[in-house]
């Protein structure tokens, strides 16, 4: 039987440092072209941890977690950190998730990481967390955590799709939980587009992403029984605003129920994005779904059905 989850609880933090893309362009000498692609691609600003490292980033956002929600670190049953780069973990034999633990008391907490779905670990460590709640009946209560930074200035650029942001989510995952209840999760893995933001010489990537995201939601909706005109509200990955736009036409929903007001204001936050929305999105419907979904490079998809 499939526990009732919901997600009660959400927080992030962002770093303070905002830079906006024309000038990060100049101060890594990018070509012109590139600068306007990334602006086509509806990127205007992202933030920047300025020498603060992942695991503050992410310590963050677990303590405006606490703070806001009330939940002691002795409640806290599991804790799962996603991350995408491989800067983001603590080197051998120390253990990011260890360290977390360490830092805040979570002195009844497994702990361990999920990273191998990349931008697409969040909404795929939701398919493990909910495994975990099938198999132990006592489990109650799963912190969820994530962070980012990019050390390398020029290496931020996500082809003409975007711009990484550093950032950091955490979000308690309950049993029983009453709003944002998990309906359905689903996840795509693919080899052949491994190569990624690496490839010159995949233009097929695209369209292949594009009838992917396509497929994932439909099959992620009808999972829980809903139709695509149910939904209020897609909480994207910021990446290729042009593309959503068309993915959008292409299933016959309507483009206000795109949450993108975040593109331009943070860029792409890696496995941040999905909750980032989440959190700020406001006028949601109490039972209606909303959908969130991640790619990662490497070809992995993910889509979560939510009802608030």
């Amino acid at each position: 039987m499939i526990p009732d989850l919901g997600i009660p609880h959400i927080a992030f933090h962002l770093p303070q440092r905002i830079h906006d893309v024309r000038s990060w362009g100049k101060r890594t000498r990018q070509k012109t072209t590139t600068v306007v692609n990334l602006k086509r691609a509806g990127m205007r600003y992202y933030r920047s941890a300025d020498g603060q490292s992942a695991i503050g980033l992410a310590a963050s956002a677990i303590q405006r977690l606490l703070v806001a929600s009330g939940i002691s670190p002795g409640e806290v049953d599991c804790i799962v950190y996603v991350h995408t780069l491989q800067g983001s973990i603590a080197p051998p034999p120390q253990s990011l998730p260890g360290l977390l633990c360490d830092r805040f008391g979570f002195i009844n907490a497994e702990a361990f990481s999920f990273a191998q779905q990349h931008c697409a670990s969040a909404l795929g460590a939701l398919r493990v967390i909910r495994a975990m709640f099938i198999a132990r009946p006592h489990l109650k209560r799963v912190l969820l955590v994530g962070a980012d930074v990019m050390s390398i200035e020029s290496e931020r650029i996500m082809k003409d799709e975007g711009i990484l942001s550093d950032g950091a989510f955490a979000v308690i995952v309950e049993r029983g939980a009453a709003v944002n209840r998990l309906l359905a999760v689903a996840t795509h893995a693919s080899g052949l587009g491994w190569r990624g933001v690496l490839a010159n010489d995949e233009p097929r990537l695209a369209a292949q992403n594009f009838f992917r995201a396509r497929s994932l939601i439909r099959q992620t909706v009808q999972q829980a029984h809903f139709t695509l005109d149910d939904i209020q509200r897609i909480l994207p990955h910021h990446l290729d605003l042009p593309a959503w736009r068309r993915l959008l036409d292409s299933l016959h929903i309507p483009q206000d129920r795109l949450f993108a007001e975040n593109f331009a204001r943070i860029g792409h936050v890696t496995v941040s994005d999905a909750f980032i929305n989440l959190a700020q999105c406001q006028g949601l419907v109490p039972g209606r779904p909303l959908l969130l979904f991640a790619r990662g490079v490497g070809g992995f998809s993910a889509a979560a059905l939510l009802v608030r």
